[in-house]
Parts: structure tokens; C-alpha cells; sequence
């Protein structure tokens, strides 16, 4: 669903490893001459800085140190910093050399290129221990599905289960070799998955197999395949997809998010929460006092939901129906003015008189401002479904459970009361999936805020 890593997390590794080369010259040129620098001494010393610096950094990048560091062992972090010191360092005393700077100081530039060695290494060292002791604690991490047969599959199962740092949690494994797609949906179907790694021999015993079946189930359900290749690891060929430790990866990506985007989405979801909840704040006493005066029971409503990839979460409104809604909705559902796995009646009896007001007003939904804080929903996205819907689900309709559900969409800003079909909520979700953007978003919300205002 998302690049390997955002450019945004990278570029501001990049100036924190510049901030980092930029202060090993003050504390180099004080352990040579027992002064910091001045101006003057900048003007003179300067060249040294200028040609290490951006040497340095762009053999790092060239060592795809700037990528993910998840899947690197310490080791090859220290040889891979090393090795572009090494280059760094031979580049620019030729540079400096053959520019005829012989007025700097060679011992200077010795205690400044090595302090740069000590502190770049500390850095990703220390990024390293910090983003493993985050994982092995149960953050940032994603649930996978291992799919394989044989030798293949024992390894990389093994492999996970000895890495927890990397940040995935097995769910579950799948051994095509006795298994059958069928079950293979209703794990995807069934079971919190965000990712689904196949694992294969080049020989797989049992009934004839074919993996295209299974990409093809993966795609539907909106599940990130990755493919570790049935070749010899060892190889000295390159691989130009991606890699996960020593296996080659051919990921495919049924959803095309930008990490980037999704990132700057987050802040724009917290900040617009913070908002929400400031308004949801200033009209508390007015909401409660309502919901009190009308009609006995809670002021707020929590109802288990589906969201991401199938992560249930508690969904906050203020109480807009009776207490016994949920008792009385069977009662209602031959009423369902919906097709499928969704339920809705216009003049719903179990919605008090406030809570009419309060729905079409939409402030009902203000408590779901907390949600979005808490990153359980964000401001745009798919409706989430109740785990009773979702049990109603078919196979293309999990797709829409790839993404956070959000507090709008363009299900609700497209005339939601005039589409009667769940197939066609479903066409929009996926719409919105396919195409999403900042703008769309932007766009969404701007229609809601229309629709909002014209009581429609």
C-alpha cells in the first residue's frame, strides 16, 4: 500500500545527518587549537567543510543508507558508513590536495573527518536501537500472512520469529501444499492482515498450484503482496525490486498511497481534530443538556466498528437514538432501505427528537473527532462498518477496508440518501481509494462543509 519509506522521513534524516557533520567542525577545530572558530577562520578553513560534507553525505545516500533501516543488521550499518567514510575521506584529501589548500590544517582535517565517522555512526546506531526498542514494544509494526510451502516458508517463519525488531507479527501460515485458496480468503476475510509475504519452493507438492490465484484473492481483499523470490539468495546478481534482509522482494500494491502524502494526511487529521474537538468543546453543555432533557440514558454512544484492514475499534457519538436501539434494530431490518450489508430507514423511530437535530446537524459526530486524534479514523475516508456488516461481506467488498475509514467521504458527500445500493457505496469507496490525493481530500471536505451548510 505504501512505499517502502517517505521522502519526507528521509530528507530529515539527511539534515540531521548534515546538522550532525556541521557541529563536528567547531568541536574538531577546539580540540585543535583550543578556540571555536571565527569568521576569519571559517573563510580559511571553509574548503574543507564544503568538500567533505556533501562527499560524505552522498556516499551514504549511494550506500542506501537513507532508506529503510529496518531490515539492516548493525553490522552492516557500521561497514556501510565505514565504506563511504573511506570514500569520502580519499575524494576529498585529493580535492584538497590538488585545489593547492596548503594552508589548512592536515591534523584539522584528521580530527574533523573522524568525528564525523564517530558521529554519523552514532546517529544511525542509535536510530537503529531506538526504532527496534519501538517495535519490539508493539508500535509501528504490521501483521503479516505467510504464505509458502516447504523449506521456503520454515525459513522466513523462523526468520520473523527471530527478528521481532523488524516490526512483523505473523498472524498467520498458510502451506499451499495442503490448504486451498478458499481458506486462504477466509483468512484475509477473518483475520487482521496488512500484508501477505509468499514464501515458495520451486517444487510445490500437494494439488497443482498456481500463485497468480492467490495475487489475484490479495488484490480483491486491498492486501500488499510480497513475493520472496524462489531463487538463491546468495547470488552475487542484483535485485532491482526490493529486499527484505538477503530475500528479494517483487512487491505489488493494490493500493497506491504516497507516504509522503499520507504523512502530511496524518497532520492535517490532528490538526483538524484538535479543531474539532475545540468546537465539540464550546457546545458540550448545550449537547448534553439536550440529550439529558429529552431522554434517559448516556450522553455518549460507543459502538464497535471495523477500520483499517480489519482493526476493530470503539466508534464515540452523542446518543442520538433510544438505549435500546440496538435491541430494536432487528426488528426493523425487513424497513433496510439498503441493499446489502449496510442499514439505513429514513424516519428511523428509534432516533429521539434532539437526536434528529443533532443528525442533521451531523453534531452527533463531533465525539468522532477523538477517533481521528487517536489515528483510529481520519477526517476523509471510507464509512466504517460494523463487525456485523462486514460479516455480510463479499470478497471485493474487504477492498474497501484497506484504508482508515474517515469521518466524510464521497459516499457522503454524493447524495448517500439517493444510493440505495451497497455495491454502489462500495464503487465510490474504491473510487476515492484509487484515486486519492491532498486535493481530493480537500475537495471532500470542502463539499461536506456545503452540505452541512445547506441541510441537505
Amino acid at each position: 500500500m505504501l512505499k517502502e519509506q517517505s521522502t519526507i522521513i528521509r530528507r530529515l534524516v539527511i539534515s540531521a545527518d548534515l546538522l550532525l557533520l556541521a557541529a563536528a567542525f567547531p568541536l574538531a577545530f577546539y580540540l585543535r587549537f583550543h578556540s571555536f572558530p571565527l569568521r576569519s577562520d571559517l573563510q580559511q578553513y571553509g574548503l574543507i567543510i564544503l568538500v567533505f560534507i556533501p562527499l560524505f553525505l552522498f556516499s551514504l545516500y549511494r550506500q542506501k543508507l537513507y532508506h529503510q533501516l529496518r531490515f539492516i543488521t548493525f553490522f552492516n550499518i557500521g561497514k556501510k558508513v565505514i565504506s563511504s567514510f573511506i570514500v569520502a575521506f580519499s575524494l576529498a584529501a585529493a580535492l584538497l590536495f590538488l585545489s593547492h589548500a596548503i594552508y589548512y590544517s592536515r591534523l584539522l582535517f584528521l580530527i574533523f573527518s573522524s568525528l564525523s565517522l564517530f558521529l554519523v555512526l552514532l546517529g544511525k546506531i542509535g536510530l537503529k536501537i531506538f526504532l527496534n526498542r519501538v517495535r519490539l514494544k508493539g508500535y509501528n509494526f504490521r501483521q503479516a500472512l505467510l504464505v509458502g510451502s516447504g523449506k521456503k516458508l520454515d525459513e522466513v517463519e523462523r526468520f520473523f520469529q527471530q527478528h521481532g525488531s523488524y516490526g512483523i507479527r505473523v498472524s498467520d501460515v498458510l502451506d499451499v501444499s495442503a490448504a486451498t485458496p478458499a481458506r486462504f480468503e477466509e483468512i484475509l476475510t477473518h483475520k487482521v492482515i496488512d500484508e501477505v509475504y509468499f514464501a515458495l519452493d520451486r517444487h510445490v507438492a500437494g494439488p497443482p498450484f498456481s500463485i497468480d490465484t492467490y495475487l489475484d484473492i490479495a488484490e480483491q481483499a486491498g492486501k500488499t503482496s510480497k513475493i520472496i523470490l524462489n531463487i538463491n539468495e546468495h547470488r552475487h546478481s542484483s535485485c532491482d525490486f526490493a529486499r527484505l534482509a538477503d530475500f528479494p522482494l517483487v512487491v505489488l500494491h493494490p493500493v497506491t498511497l504516497d507516504p509522503d502524502q499520507i504523512l502530511i494526511k496524518r497532520l492535517v487529521d490532528i490538526a483538524g481534530a484538535l479543531v474539532g474537538l475545540l468546537l465539540n468543546a464550546m457546545l458540550f453543555p448545550l449537547v448534553v443538556l439536550a440529550i439529558k432533557i429529552d431522554s434517559a440514558g448516556p450522553i455518549f454512544f460507543a459502538q464497535q466498528r471495523v477500520g483499517e484492514n480489519g482493526r476493530l475499534f470503539s466508534l464515540y457519538k452523542y446518543r442520538s437514538m433510544s438505549v435500546d436501539a440496538e435491541e430494536r434494530k432487528k426488528e426493523l431490518a425487513a424497513q433496510n432501505e439498503l441493499d446489502g450489508a449496510v442499514f439505513k430507514i429514513t424516519n428511523d423511530p428509534r432516533v429521539t427528537r434532539v437526536g434528529s437535530i443533532l443528525r442533521k446537524l451531523s453534531l452527533d459526530e463531533l465525539p468522532q473527532f477523538w477517533n481521528v486524534l487517536k489515528g483510529e479514523m481520519s477526517l476523509v475516508g471510507t464509512r466504517p462498518p460494523t463487525p456485523a456488516e462486514v460479516a455480510e461481506y463479499q470478497l471485493q467488498h474487504y477492498r474497501r477496508l484497506s484504508i482508515k475509514p474517515g469521518l466524510t467521504g464521497m459516499w457522503q458527500v454524493s447524495g448517500r440518501n439517493l444510493i440505495t445500493d451497497f455495491d454502489q457505496i462500495v464503487a465510490l469507496d474504491t473510487k476515492y481509494i484509487d484515486q486519492w490525493s491532498l486535493w481530493l481530500d480537500f475537495k471532500i471536505i470542502l463539499k461536506t462543509i456545503i452540505v452541512l451548510g445547506s441541510g441537505k
